[in-house]
C-alpha cells in the first residue's frame, strides 16, 4: 500500500507498506485521475472577492435563494455585510424598487431567518438601498427540430430495449441537435 502526505511544500512524506522512504524515493510526484467538480474549485475562487464586500460567510449570497425564501429573493440580493463602530453587522440589500418598500417591514422577520440560518446572530440591522438586481441569465429557447431530424432521432435509438434509457437519449438528442446551427441531415 502507497500512502503519502502533502502539505504547502509539496509532498512532504510518502510510505511504502509501512517503511519510512527518503526524500528522493519520494520525489514522484502522484497525481490523482479523473474528474474533480467545479464546485470545489468555485467556493475557493469567490472567498476573495466576497470577502472584500465583508461576506466571512460566503453562504449569505450562494444560498440566499434559500434563507430569503425564493419569493423574496428574486427582488433583493445581498450586497455587502459591514460592521459599525458598535460591532453591530450590517447587511445591505440591493432591491428592485418596487420591493424595497415591502422589504422594509420584512427587515425584523429577514433578519430572524437568516440568524436562524446560521444558527447565531450574525445580522443586526438591514439596510436596503434601490437598484438594479442582478437577473440569472436564461438560455434561449432552442429551435424546433425539423420532421426529418426527428425521424432520424427515432431511428438512432429505435434499437434500445429500455423505454426509459430511451427517452432519455431522446431528450439529449433534441436538446443537442436542436442547439447545432446545421441540421443533421445536411451534415452527412
Amino acid at each position: 500500500m502507497f500512502l503519502c502526505a502533502s502539505g504547502r511544500e509539496g509532498l512532504t512524506s510518502a510510505r511504502f507498506r509501512g517503511v519510512a522512504m527518503s526524500d528522493e524515493q519520494s520525489s514522484v510526484i502522484i497525481r490523482r485521475r479523473g474528474l474533480k467538480p467545479v464546485a470545489n474549485d468555485a467556493l475557493q475562487l469567490l472567498r476573495g472577492p466576497l470577502a472584500k464586500r465583508g461576506f466571512a460567510q460566503i453562504e449569505i449570497v450562494t444560498r440566499w435563494p434559500e434563507i430569503a425564501g425564493r419569493g423574496l429573493a428574486a427582488h433583493c440580493f445581498p450586497q455587502k455585510l459591514s460592521s459599525g463602530a458598535s460591532g453591530a453587522m450590517t447587511l445591505t440589500l440591493l432591491a428592485d424598487d418596487r420591493a424595497s418598500l415591502e422589504l422594509q417591514h420584512q427587515t425584523p422577520k429577514l433578519i430572524d431567518r437568516i440568524n436562524r440560518y446560521f444558527g447565531r446572530e450574525v445580522v443586526n440591522k438591514i439596510k436596503v438601498v434601490a437598484g438594479d438586481i442582478p437577473k440569472p441569465r436564461t438560455r434561449p429557447a432552442l429551435r424546433p427540430l425539423s420532421a426529418a431530424e426527428e425521424s432520424e432521432l427515432k431511428g438512432w435509438t429505435a434499437g434500445i430495449e429500455d423505454g426509459e434509457l430511451r427517452a432519455a437519449l431522446e431528450r439529449l438528442g433534441r436538446c443537442a441537435l436542436a442547439e447545432s446551427r446545421k441540421t443533421a441531415v445536411s451534415r452527412r
